[in-house]
């Protein structure tokens, strides 16, 4: 058997006409996984260390060991009174939840500091949305450094203002 003397051949119109189409997915494609490997990135990056003198890189220490759960770490940031005072099982473990945690504001005036932050907890699933509150922070400076002596999250039971109102009659 003889094969057809003539085939059918595509154009060469039709075939540059296909190429302009391939390239663009081609390049679309490329887009989107650059994309995507960046944002896998950036969950991997932790947030820059903030100077630990200051009265943000104490909060953000302690707020680091409670969400990973040292809680002898956690409560070495606080006040001499509430590590007196104060649950030894306390922080809560909290590092089964995903957070957000964004410095907002710091405001030091002498020997106190007001530090203001945006905490982001997912709720239950990887694809669940994130629940959005602030938080805040009073410290005291001592002779080694700041200490916390009130706090909104994720110890809100300890905290001066709440020791003080439990002693009133």
């Amino acid at each position: 058997m003889n094969a057809p003397a003539h085939q059918p051949e595509v154009g060469a119109a039709a075939q540059r006409s296909r190429s302009p189409n391939t390239r663009a997915i081609l390049w679309a494609g490329i887009a989107v996984l650059a994309l995507v490997v960046i944002a896998f990135a950036s969950t991997f990056m932790r947030a820059p260390q903030l100077d630990p003198d200051t009265p943000e890189g104490v909060v953000q220490r302690y707020l680091q060991a409670a969400v990973e759960g040292r809680r002898t770490e956690a409560r070495s940031y606080l006040s001499d009174r509430l590590q007196r005072e104060c649950e030894r099982g306390l922080p809560r473990y909290v590092s089964r939840d995903a957070y957000r945690i964004e410095l907002m504001a710091a405001i030091v005036e002498g020997t106190t500091a007001e530090v203001e932050v945006m905490v982001a907890e997912q709720d239950a699933g990887v694809f669940d949305g994130y629940y959005e509150f602030p938080a805040f922070y009073s410290l005291v400076s001592t002779g080694d450094g700041w200490r916390i002596t009130d706090q909104d999250w994720p110890w809100r039971a300890c905290s001066e203002r709440t020791l003080d109102w439990k002693e009133t009659p």
